[in-house]
């Protein structure tokens, strides 16, 4: 089904597609050997994924203890996947929490492209059931539709990374909540391993009043986190935090902030304007306090736009923005699209048009347009909370 503000608008609708077409067509070329043919190069596909394979594989041949050092997982990586990469990447890290790697496991022992197809079809799938929960009625198919062709999904691809595994459970999990609380908490419980996104969600919680959600959410991310220390040892844990509390250089490059200098947080943002490190440090706090605030008024009150605007939430107070976590800004957008008045001007529907194809104008270090992509979050979250009380929203039922 159409939206009906898409069909007035309709040549919004048809360079949405274009643009769709243009995220695809980048996993193609840079799939055929054809990469940055058109657009920017990525080196290969799964240039993300062959580090978490370079952990996964770790598992099995007794290098688990070395995952977390920069100059080993940078020789083994462009080492055991030179035949994929078009070149050697220049500062790998692996930054997950060591419970990721019981989601990589299941992929590690296969061939990087097997690995690859498989773990992206599989988050895809967990997607597309999650929106059946976020969208039970007629929406469904356009909102699976515009997750699919959404730039931040096809950049997902590119990068064989996570996002939409994210999306899945954080939508997911909280459309759950109320009529199946203990699922609902358990599901957010496993976005332990993104922990950059995680508080805002027991908050969410909390301030709803969904008790036997945050037991659940608790005790699933506790059996999550034990799990792993039980099957790789508490020590990987410490290795881990030492990442974070001691970056290490290769070559004279660090890796953790080579990583912050390509991405679309609000620290990197400002910094790229030329504020001074204290400064952009504390407008991302001020974005976290924010954000952190936001949460709870919005589930507090019962917000009928409250999941949609957790999403944004989550992107805009994060530390670390990456093309493909837009996934869920992407998907607020949908949102604000389907519940729009038929009525909105044209200037307002180029919005949530900005903010779903947000992944092809970043990262703001290449192209300085991204600069504005903590402005489209903010945009959107004040979009959602405006609208009326969109009776066809996909949405959990009211707070309890």
């Amino acid at each position: 089904m159409i939206p009906l503000v898409l069909k007035r608008h309709w040549p919004l609708g048809l360079a949405a597609i274009a643009f769709a077409a243009y995220g695809w067509a980048l996993v193609i070329a840079t799939g055929t050997g054809h990469d940055g043919a058109i657009g920017p190069h990525f080196n290969a596909l799964g240039a993300d994924w062959v580090i978490f394979m370079t952990a996964g594989r770790a598992i099995f041949t007794g290098d688990l203890g070395h995952i977390y050092n920069q100059l080993w997982i940078t020789q083994t990586t462009n080492s055991q996947f030179a035949h994929w990469l078009s070149g050697p990447l220049p500062a790998p890290l692996f930054p997950y929490p060591p419970v990721y790697l019981l989601l990589i496991a299941p992929f590690a022992k296969l061939s990087v492209g097997w690995s690859l197809l498989l773990s992206q079809l599989a988050q895809f799938a967990a997607l597309a059931l999650a929106l059946r929960k976020w969208a039970p009625d007629k929406s469904y198919l356009f909102f699976l539709a515009g997750a699919l062709l959404c730039p931040a999904a096809s950049n997902n691809v590119v990068a064989g990374s996570n996002a939409v595994l994210v999306a899945a459970l954080v939508l997911g999990g909280m459309a759950l909540v109320d009529r199946k609380p203990l699922l609902g908490g358990a599901l957010l419980g496993l976005m332990i391993f993104k922990p950059q996104y995680f508080p805002l969600l027991p908050l969410a919680l909390i301030a709803s009043g969904q008790v036997r959600a945050f037991a659940a959410m608790s005790a699933s991310a506790i059996l999550f986190t034990l799990a792993s220390a039980a099957l790789f040892g508490v020590s990987l844990w410490w290795d881990w935090i030492n990442v974070y509390l001691h970056p290490q250089e290769v070559a004279g490059m660090n890796a953790t902030e080579w990583g912050n200098m390509w991405d679309e947080s609000v620290s990197t943002c400002m910094t790229l304007l030329g504020a001074p490190r204290w400064l952009a440090n504390a407008a991302q706090g001020v974005a976290i306090l924010g954000c952190a605030g936001l949460v709870w008024h919005v589930f507090r009150s019962g917000h009928p736009q409250r999941i949609a605007i957790l999403g944004c939430a989550a992107l805009l107070a994060s530390p670390h923005l990456s093309n493909y976590d837009l996934v869920l800004l992407g998907l607020a957008a949908l949102k604000l699209v389907w519940d729009m008045p038929q009525g909105a001007r044209p200037l307002f529907v180029m919005l949530p048009l900005l903010a779903w194809t947000a992944a092809l104008y970043n990262p703001p270090r290449a192209m300085p347009l991204g600069l504005i992509t903590p402005l489209v979050l903010l945009g959107v979250i004040l979009a959602l909370l405006k609208l009326p009380g969109a009776s066809r929203a996909p949405t959990s039922a009211p707070a309890r």
